[in-house]
């Protein structure tokens, strides 16, 4: 009796125990453009499927991969990189996860003879974002490749040939993110044929389509 009286001990107070743990947080960086920095957009709405994680969002409107938009040098994530992961690193502490959405306005009509330079920004992005956490946990990076444009008739004429140089973006990312042991979200071709629901300017989501974004980046956060 005595016996079997300690093991029902034992067993509640493993119980408590187990009930009393905490699973600890995620951290995460996001780094975008407009689609992320809207208070809709597509961070918003992955913060709202991870409630208990926490996200440093470094997105801003007009930013590119590696080139100075509008001939400024705020808009260039590379350029900006390392103050935004010391804030985001002083913010969080660790960091688990880097989701990366960019490449849109890398494919502006300005820069349409620069392909090759866009892919190897990408890949210099990546190869930064470990470097620069080289001495404590290395966070997983996840690359998203961007959603499509509309058709140029009803973009404006910056944007002019987008949707052909994003949607070769698309399939680069892929084998980028393949040689640099990343995880990939092909978020272009979720929207390939359905875009024009979810957008009025052919670039910009509304909240719906932030949140399918948000929805198929969450299903590689664990």
């Amino acid at each position: 009796m005595k016996l079997r009286y300690l093991l029902k001990v034992v067993l509640a107070l493993l119980m408590v125990s187990c009930s009393g743990r905490v699973q600890e947080s995620k951290k995460i960086i996001a780094i975008g453009d407009s689609n992320g920095a809207f208070d809709y957009g597509w961070v918003a709405q992955l913060q709202k499927l991870l409630p208990n994680d926490v996200i440093y969002n470094t997105s801003v409107p007009g930013n590119t991969i590696g080139f100075d938009n509008l001939g400024q040098t705020r808009l260039n994530t590379l350029t900006n990189l390392e103050t935004y992961l010391k804030e985001a690193q002083d913010s969080l502490k660790t960091v688990d996860y880097v989701v990366i959405m960019l490449g849109t306005n890398d494919s502006k009509y300005v820069f349409r003879d620069q392909k090759e330079e866009v892919l190897a920004n990408m890949d210099t992005l990546i190869s930064s974002i470990r470097y620069f956490f080289k001495d404590s946990k290395v966070p997983q990076i996840l690359l998203v490749a961007p959603p499509p444009y509309g058709d140029d008739s009803i973009l404006a004429e910056k944007y002019n040939g987008g949707n052909g140089r994003v949607k070769l973006l698309a399939g680069e990312y892929a084998k980028l993110a393949k040689q640099n042991h990343c995880e990939f979200v092909d978020v272009y071709h979720v929207f390939e044929n359905t875009f024009m629901n979810y957008s009025k300017d052919g670039v910009h989501l509304n909240e719906e389509g932030q949140r399918i974004i948000a929805q198929n980046i969450f299903k590689k956060i664990k």
